[in-house]
């Protein structure tokens, strides 16, 4: 998403079920300013390691699926997220290898919806850096899985969306054209959507993604909400990246 991450004499190294994981220092730098919590550090603290985390449990997802296809794979973890090195994939193991990221974060992110579930609410009232704990887990494991779903390159939806339109709509450059603006018009739709959320203070997520679930389970998911400012800038970011790659690949035409 930000490029692939250089090597630093600060990287953080270590292996996870066999596989390599590196943590540049950048990973720590950016996402302790997107949880920051004014002047708690502590609570700065926990939620940086939540969202550690919450990317690593992702990003075994899918690196587990990528070695199971037989190719090595590293996880390096990066500005505001990280991602496992890969191979060019046929379809359906695209597919797989795309999917089993989101799949794995949402799935940590239930068993820890269902913990919080299970022990009693005083615990929460007692201890504040558990209840944040636990708000930052779900945010991780539920909230920005299901926002990596969208039809927006590199994110993992925009990858399998660009993996369906080179098997099913036109072939060579020409399906690489229509991938990107599939990602050009859906990341500019969602900035357009984030701005007007932040001018209404409305929610960016609405909820009727949650309200299959109980009342109360749906109101607490449904409150764990990405900041529509920094969506407006992310999903911004995304929709230049895929005019650029776009008027390239006309350029190659």
């Amino acid at each position: 998403m930000f490029g692939s991450a250089g090597y630093s004499e600060f990287d953080l190294n270590f292996q996870i079920l066999g596989i390599p994981v590196r943590v540049h220092p950048f990973f720590w730098l950016s996402t302790a300013f997107m949880v920051w919590v004014g002047d708690d550090l502590q609570l700065t603290l926990i939620g940086v390691l939540c969202i550690f985390f919450s990317v690593l449990i992702h990003e075994l997802g899918h690196a587990i699926v990528i070695r199971r296809f037989g190719y090595p794979s590293e996880i390096v973890l990066y500005v505001f997220c990280g991602y496992a090195t890969s191979s060019h994939f046929p379809f359906r193991r695209a597919l797989a290898v795309s999917a089993a990221g989101p799949a794995a974060g949402l799935f940590a992110g239930g068993l820890i919806f269902a913990l919080w579930k299970l022990l009693p609410h005083s615990l929460f009232e007692q201890y504040s850096g558990l209840s944040y704990a636990f708000s930052m887990l779900l945010f991780g494991g539920i909230t920005v899985n299901l926002l990596n779903l969208v039809p927006v390159l590199p994110l993992d939806g925009g990858q399998i969306m660009a993996a369906c339109v080179r098997q099913f709509g036109p072939r060579g450059r020409s399906s690489s054209e229509l991938a990107l603006q599939i990602s050009a018009g859906a990341s500019g739709l969602l900035a357009l959507w984030a701005a007007q959320c932040q001018n209404s203070q409305q929610a960016f997520i609405p909820y009727w993604v949650f309200q299959w679930l109980p009342a109360a389970d749906a109101m607490m998911l449904w409150m764990l909400q990405p900041s529509a400012r920094f969506e407006v800038i992310f999903m911004g970011y995304l929709c230049a990246n895929s005019v650029i790659a776009l008027k390239q690949n006309r350029s190659w035409l």
